[in-house]
């Protein structure tokens, strides 16, 4: 579900049609993220991340490798660049459009999961980070309210007729929602 209103929400953004594949979904415990992040784990990604207020209480991480951000820019833009720009010297414009894809992506997983459960959560500002993912499973996740957790790991691709850009997602639940986010996602 968050998958197909993601794609139609960001047919309407890049002006284009765009699709996504069917997503592969698993359940790991968090210190398995940068198992599960398929981009080099030591290189630079863009990390769109965003925090939820309301009743659940969980974290959405959106990934995006150089390569993707790249295409990204290039679909807005309708410029073709002849090598990719390193991610840390992106224009601020450029930043703020690889962050509104990130953000889409997000809240669309968001009401999807709002929806599901029959509850109410609210997105904050997106962030964007560029960093490794391993300095993300470092830093990042080492917050007080996620603690030992799983996670659930969304990875799809976005897809238009030009381009076909990687996308991860991790939806993180905070330790003091942790039961009741897997008891109405899960009926446990």
């Amino acid at each position: 579900i968050g998958a197909g209103s993601a794609a139609v929400a960001l047919t309407n953004f890049l002006n284009r049609s765009t699709y996504m594949n069917i997503p592969n979904v698993a359940v790991e415990d968090i210190e398995t993220i940068t198992r599960l992040v398929k981009m080099p784990i030591n290189e630079d990604v863009a990390i769109i991340s965003s925090n939820t207020s309301g009743k659940l209480l969980y974290t959405v991480l959106v990934f995006f490798d150089k390569s993707s951000v790249q295409k990204i820019v290039d679909l807005m833009t309708e410029v073709k660049h002849e090598k990719e720009e390193e991610l840390v010297d992106l224009s601020p414009l450029f930043k703020s459009l690889i962050k509104e894809v990130g953000s889409i992506l997000a809240l669309k997983y968001i009401e999807a999961l709002n929806s599901f459960l029959k509850t109410d959560s609210f997105p904050s500002p997106p962030v964007l980070r560029i960093g490794t993912v391993k300095s993300i499973g470092e830093n990042e996740l080492k917050d007080e309210q996620i603690g030992d957790t799983s996670v659930l790991f969304i990875e799809c691709d976005v897809f238009t007729s030009e381009k076909t850009i990687n996308v991860d997602l991790a939806i993180v639940p905070h330790q003091d929602t942790l039961s009741e986010f897997m008891k109405l996602l899960f009926k446990e």
